[in-house]
Order: structure tokens, then sequence, then C-alpha cells
């Protein structure tokens, strides 16, 4: 029963959004041996699962108000490890290009580890944006066309993915820097203000 009502807490670690964030994790697994094994159809099974997966976190947690900031760089974080791994399999068994593969793990690591530092040092997880979810749109559309052999259509829905993934790339700071910029400059104002404090009480 405590279990059940954790799951429902926005204060929880474990709570349905982020459970569905690990699961989605553990779903690489057997993708690798789908692919591995060229089980196509089953493949493409676990790809929609993972989608679903990413979809009803984020529906679950607006829908029970389960959104904390723990959870988005949860959500965030586990979508840039299961990007990296996903395009390493693809890359190595349905033949997506290596300078695809270059790109989406350098964007997703630069991604990743700006992220964790914004959460780490100024307790800051931005939510995502309408162009980061239709470049995920067309990212698992151009998985599915490699996946069942549609190489030209794929080729299409890679270009439009790295167009998008670029635009993330410079439509994310100019969003988000001024929000950064005043909790550097708030969190700077209060330490100097600390720092002064014993000698405005002499």
């Amino acid at each position: 029963m405590r279990v059940t009502r954790s799951l429902y807490d926005k204060n929880k670690v474990v709570n349905l959004p982020n459970l569905l964030s690990l699961v989605r994790l553990v779903l690489i697994i057997p993708l690798a041996y789908f692919l591995s094994e060229k089980r196509v159809y089953f493949a493409s099974l676990n790809l929609i699962i993972i989608v679903l997966t990413d979809v009803l976190d984020g529906y679950f947690a607006r829908k029970w108000h389960l959104e904390n900031p723990l959870g988005k760089i949860l959500d965030h974080g586990v979508d840039k490890v299961v990007y990296i791994f996903i395009s390493f399999l693809f890359y190595k068994y349905a033949s997506l290009p290596y300078w695809a593969l270059l790109f989406l793990i350098i964007r997703e690591f630069i991604i990743l580890v700006i992220g964790g530092a914004l959460y780490f040092v100024f307790k800051l997880a931005f939510g995502s944006l309408w162009i980061g979810k239709i470049a995920g749109i067309f990212y698992f559309a151009m998985l599915f066309s490699y996946l069942f052999g549609y190489t030209k259509i794929a080729i299409i829905f890679l270009a439009l993915t790295v167009t998008l993934f670029s635009l993330v790339l410079i439509v994310y700071p100019l969003k988000y820097f001024p929000i950064v910029k005043e909790t550097f400059l708030r969190k700077r104002r209060r330490a100097v203000g600390q720092a002064d404090l014993p000698f405005r009480r002499q």
C-alpha cells in the first residue's frame, strides 16, 4: 500500500513518472538483442514501448501534478542516455551513418552535461520545447524507416532530425540564458551579502 501511494507522491524519488523513465532505460537491453538477431517486429514493438513510456511519464506528471525538478532532470537525463545507446545500436545493426552517430552522441552528451551542471549548481531543470518534441518525432520516424529497410525515406528523416536537433542547440540557450543569468546573479548577490553580514553587524 505504501509503495502504491509513493507512486503518486511528487516528493518521492520513485513515483510513477520517474519509474516510467527508468523502465525506458531498461528497455534498451531487449532492443539490443532484437536488433542483433534481426527480429524487426520485436524491435519495432520495443521501440513503440520506449516512445509510449516517454509520452506517458510526462502525461502522468502533468495530470497528477507529480512534476518536480528531480523528475525533469531524470526524464531528460534518461532520454539522452537512451538516445545515445539507440543511435549506437542502429549504427551497428541498422545502417545509421557514422557521421550521424557522432552528431547524435556529441549533441546528447553536450545537453546531458550542461543540464546536469545547471541542476547541481543552480537547481534549475528546464522542460522540453515544441521544437525538441518535433525533432524527437522525426528521430523515431527515422529509426523505424531504417528498421524496415526504407533507406531513402530514412535519409530524409535523418536530414530533418539533424536540422531540428541543431536548431534546438541554438533555441534552448536563447530562451533559457536569461533565467540562468538571473539565477547566477541572485546567487552571487546572496553570497556577497552573507560575506558582508559580519561587518554590517559591527
